[in-house]
C-alpha cells in the first residue's frame, strides 16, 4: 500500500486562483493523499469557495492572517495528528500542479531523503523556471535554483539539491518530528531555507523531482518588489546565518554580504532600475534594508538560543557544511540579481 501524503495549502485572499489550485491538487494520480486547506483569515470569500465547492478537502479556518510560517505550521501540525501521514507536502495557493506531481515527489523520497523539490514554472511565462530547489549563499541568504532561466532540461538530471522551496515541497514525517516545523519568528521568506538547513544538519538529504511540475504565479501575496518582502528576506537572512552556519563560515559572511550590497546598485539587471508604479527601487530598498538590519541584529540573542538548542540534533560537522557551500552555493552576481 502506498504511504499517505497530506497536501497542505495555505490560502489568504486567494479567490482569484484557489479554484484552479484545488482542482489540480485533487486530480492527482497518486492513490493515497488528502488535501488540507488552511485559510489564513481571508476576507475575499475564498474560504467560502473552499467550503462550498470543495467538500472533499479538509478546511482549517484561522481567525486572522498568521502569515506564511505560522499559518503553514497550523496545517502541518494538523496533518501530523494523523498517525498514517508519512509525508507533508506544502503548496502555495497560487499554483497549478500536473496530475503526476505528487507521485513524482513521493517517488523521490528514498531512504535517507527527507525533502523533495518540485520543478516550478512561472505561470505567466510557461517555459521560464521559477525554482528547481534551493541554493545557498555564504551570507545566510538563498535563492531558487534556475530562477528566471528558460527550461532547456539543464536541471533534469541534477537531482542533488540543498532543499525545496516551501511553495511546493515534500517533507517526511520523521524529519518534521525530529527538527520541528517552520520557524514562526521568520513570518515569511527563508522559513523554508532555515528548515532545509535544520534537516540537512540533522543528517538527511534532499532531492529534486524534475517531473513534479508546478505552475506558479510568483509573489501573488506580497509582490516581487514589495518593501515588506525586502525587509523579511534581509532580516531572516541574518537569523538564518546565526542559527545554522558553523562559526567559521558565519564569520566569512560579513565581507561577502558587504560586496553583495555594494554590487546591488550596479546595472546588471536593467529591468530592475524601476519597480512598481515607475518609482525608483533604491530608496525603498535602502529603507527596508536598514530596518531589517536593526531588527535582525536585535533578534540575535534569540537566534543564538535557538542555535544552542539545535546543536543536540546536529549530525554533520563544519567540513560537510563547507562542501554544501561549494556544491549548492551561488556566486555574487547570481545573488545580486535574485
Amino acid at each position: 500500500m502506498e504511504e499517505l501524503s497530506y497536501v497542505v495549502i495555505l490560502n489568504w485572499n486567494g479567490a482569484g486562483y484557489i479554484r484552479d489550485c484545488l482542482r489540480s491538487a485533487l486530480a492527482q494520480t497518486y492513490p493515497r493523499f488528502r488535501v488540507l486547506v488552511v485559510d489564513n483569515g481571508s476576507t475575499d470569500g475564498s474560504r467560502a469557495i473552499v467550503h462550498d465547492e470543495f467538500p472533499e478537502t479538509i478546511l482549517l479556518g484561522l481567525p486572522e492572517n498568521l502569515h506564511f510560517a505560522r499559518g503553514s505550521n497550523a496545517g502541518i501540525r494538523k496533518a501530523l495528528e494523523d498517525p498514517d501521514c508519512a509525508h507533508v507536502v506544502t503548496l502555495n495557493n497560487d499554483t497549478r500542479v500536473d496530475p503526476e506531481w505528487l507521485t513524482e515527489l513521493v517517488r523521490g523520497a528514498k531512504p535517507g531523503v527527507a525533502m523533495v523539490a518540485s520543478k516550478l514554472f512561472l505561470m505567466d511565462r510557461s517555459r521560464i523556471l521559477n525554482s528547481t530547489g534551493l541554493c545557498i549563499a555564504p551570507d545566510g541568504s538563498g535563492m531558487d535554483r534556475g530562477w528566471n532561466q528558460p527550461d532547456e532540461g539543464q536541471y533534469d538530471t541534477a537531482f542533488d539539491v540543498f532543499g525545496p522551496t516551501a511553495g511546493a515541497g515534500l517533507y517526511t514525517r520523521e524529519a518534521l518530528q525530529t527538527v520541528g516545523v517552520f520557524d514562526e519568528a521568520f513570518l515569511a521568506y527563508y522559513e523554508d531555507l532555515d528548515l532545509a538547513w535544520r534537516i540537512r544538519l540533522a543528517g538527511w538529504d534532499a532531492r529534486f523531482a524534475p517531473q513534479a511540475i508546478v505552475h506558479h504565479k510568483f509573489s501573488a501575496s506580497f509582490g516581487s518588489a514589495n518593501p515588506m518582502r525586502v525587509y523579511l528576506c534581509e532580516r531572516n537572512r541574518i537569523w538564518n546565518l546565526v542559527q545554522n552556519y558553523p562559526w567559521r563560515y558565519a564569520s566569512m559572511a560579513i565581507p561577502w554580504n558587504l560586496a553583495r550590497n555594494i554590487a546591488g546598485p550596479l546595472p546588471w539587471d536593467h529591468a530592475a532600475a524601476t519597480r512598481e508604479g515607475g518609482q525608483p527601487a533604491a530608496g525603498v530598498v535602502v529603507r527596508a534594508m536598514a530596518r531589517a538590519r536593526i531588527d535582525g541584529y536585535a533578534g540575535i540573542p534569540r537566534a543564538l538560543a535557538k542555535r544552542r538548542g539545535r546543536a543536540l540534533q546536529t549530525r554533520v560537522g563544519p567540513r560537510t557544511v563547507g562542501t554544501w557551500l561549494r556544491r549548492y552555493g551561488v556566486g555574487l552576481r547570481e545573488s545580486v540579481l535574485a
